[in-house]
């Protein structure tokens, strides 16, 4: 875990000192942001599903740091919140709608599989109700040069979410 951490704190800090030593206006091009919606399921059990949101702003590493041919590397920073999960059997006199919310930071690989299509996983840490590691996989589809839809499993600590999400390149 601190290994993963030191790789998102590292792409978080080498896009700061890259913004910084060359001027933002360079790499305007690099920033995208996007959002969508996420169907959610609380791990515990016991609970309906949830409908919830999100919504991030990415910088991409891809020029800056090489990994492997065709894989690139983001860094993004989000929010999300699950929607309100409501227990299947709830005790009269007892609130039972329970909403995990919060800020994340993801390392986001992304790997071309043709012009249009390419694999994504993700990896880094929700800082928010549900503290803890944050892991992905999934797939995106370049709609033209500034836009693109996601859809990928994502999966907290505690809730687990199957998101749909669209993406603008700045």
């Amino acid at each position: 875990m601190k290994s993963l951490f030191g790789l998102v704190t590292s792409v978080a800090m080498m896009s700061c000192v890259s913004l910084s030593a060359q001027g933002f206006e360079l790499y305007e091009e690099k920033f995208y942001a996007g959002g969508g919606l996420a169907f959610n399921s609380f791990d515990s059990g016991g609970y309906d599903g949830a409908l919830g949101y999100q919504f991030f702003a990415g910088y991409d590493l891809s020029d800056d740091v090489q990994i492997v041919d065709k894989v690139g590397l983001s860094t993004e920073l989000g929010y999300a919140n699950s929607g309100n999960f409501k227990i299947k059997k709830c005790p009269a006199g007892f609130i039972c709608d329970n909403s995990l919310g919060g800020l994340w930071v993801n390392a986001v690989f992304d790997y071309a599989i043709d012009g249009k299509v390419s694999a994504i996983g993700r990896a880094g840490f929700d800082f928010g109700e549900d503290d803890g590691l944050m892991l992905g996989i999934g797939a995106g589809y370049k709609i033209d040069n500034k836009l693109s839809a996601r859809v990928e499993y994502v999966i907290r600590d505690h809730y687990s979410s199957m998101q749909a999400n669209v993406v603008y390149d700045f």
